[in-house]
């Protein structure tokens, strides 16, 4: 479980009231919103040498020919996940490699749809795209959207089982866990899974549907398979508010409309790091886990800055960053990294660690969703 160690350090100057929290979060996502800065205290420096191509931390990251063609280029990066740890993700690529990345980022049933509506008509723009489902990362596999690329990781990365495709990756896991305010939740604060059901939470607690898909069908998963069925309805019995999304739940609990919920680890961090009063809880039964799939297109492959980003994120480099964001890394040759200097999330080989493979997606997904529903009363 998590220990309580006091707040984070408030980053880039970033100490606000909860209620300012949207306003605050909207501004670091703004051009120059701090995110260099931001990044650089998130994770300790690297080593780079670029004398013989791009050698990070002693990885080879990029040969001397891909490393020399790279320069000047500008990454366009597709992406199902968070602006926050996107942006944060692209400070430190250009810290480490001095290039550019342009952000799309929608929802990724909605960047599903832009990707194949661009492709269709031959316009694809992305060179690398990120989706948080499975099924569309198929289904961009099946019509060509993604195609082959390898990275200098992946005959490791097939070692460790860490869901290498043959033209898709699995680039990090998003985690679920649990998290409250602690500006009021002061006393006896929550540790377990259990305590989201305790009736002094009723119509405290805060849950996002499991529609969203993605990371929420991996939670409701582990939730109905470790914890029982009736642990679903006793949430549904808390007159619990429904999200439909991470983000505008987070949101809420910063502000204290609620005061307690299962939700994005990643999202809440990046919260907390900004100056909620958020405090976050690993509880001993584990934490659900899900894939974040990213894929090469044409364009990609013939974009050198773009073969240099995907190489870098698979590197130790690119996936410790994400493990101080608040991801889990798919490689598992790492030592733990803390999110935040604060937070030990179980690691890909964990006990801890319930991951909700692309198979348990085919074969449970409508049935988790259904029991969902019933227990919540949900009809969205």
């Amino acid at each position: 479980m998590s220990t309580r160690k006091g707040r984070l350090p408030r980053v880039a100057g970033a100490l606000v009231a909860a209620t300012a929290l949207v306003v605050t979060l909207t501004a670091c996502g703004q051009e120059g919103g701090g995110k260099d800065e931001q990044a650089r205290e998130l994770y300790r420096a690297s080593e780079v040498d670029t004398s013989n191509g791009l050698v990070i931390d002693g990885e080879l990251v990029a040969d001397k020919a891909l490393w020399d063609a790279a320069q000047g280029g500008v990454v366009k990066l597709y992406s199902g996940t968070g602006k926050e740890a996107e942006d944060l993700t692209a400070a430190r690529f250009k810290q480490e490699t001095g290039l550019d990345i342009e952000l799309t980022r929608l929802p990724t049933n909605k960047l599903a749809e832009r990707v194949l509506s661009e492709q269709g008509a031959g316009k694809l723009g992305a060179d690398i795209a990120r989706v948080t489902d499975p099924r569309v990362a198929k289904q961009f596999s099946e019509q060509g959207v993604f195609v082959p690329y390898a990275t200098p990781f992946d005959d490791l990365l097939r070692q460790q089982n860490t869901g290498l495709r043959d033209t898709y990756l699995n680039c990090y896991y998003f985690v679920n866990a649990m998290g409250y305010n602690d500006a009021i939740i002061e006393e006896d604060q929550p540790t377990q899974w259990e305590d989201l059901t305790d009736p002094k939470y009723k119509g405290k607690l805060g849950v996002v549907a499991v529609t969203t898909g993605g990371t929420l069908n991996a939670l409701a998963n582990f939730q109905i398979s470790t914890l029982g069925e009736d642990f679903l309805k006793k949430q549904g019995e808390q007159n619990p508010r429904i999200f439909d999304s991470t983000s505008t739940e987070v949101d809420a609990l910063a502000r204290g409309e609620i005061s307690i919920a299962s939700l994005s680890f990643n999202n809440a961090f990046a919260a907390e790091l900004a100056g909620a009063p958020l405090e976050l809880v690993i509880p001993d039964k584990g934490v659900s886990a899900s894939e974040n799939l990213m894929g090469m297109t044409a364009n990609g492959l013939a974009n050198p800055a773009a073969q240099v980003f995907m190489n870098w994120t698979m590197s130790k480099s690119g996936q410790g960053f994400a493990a101080a964001q608040g991801f889990v890394p798919a490689r598992t040759d790492m030592d733990p990294i803390k999110a935040g200097d604060k937070y030990q999330l179980p690691q890909a080989n964990s006990p801890q660690f319930h991951l909700f493979t692309e198979e348990e997606y085919d074969e449970f997904a409508a049935r988790d969703e259904e029991i969902w529903k019933q227990a919540f009363g949900y009809m969205g």
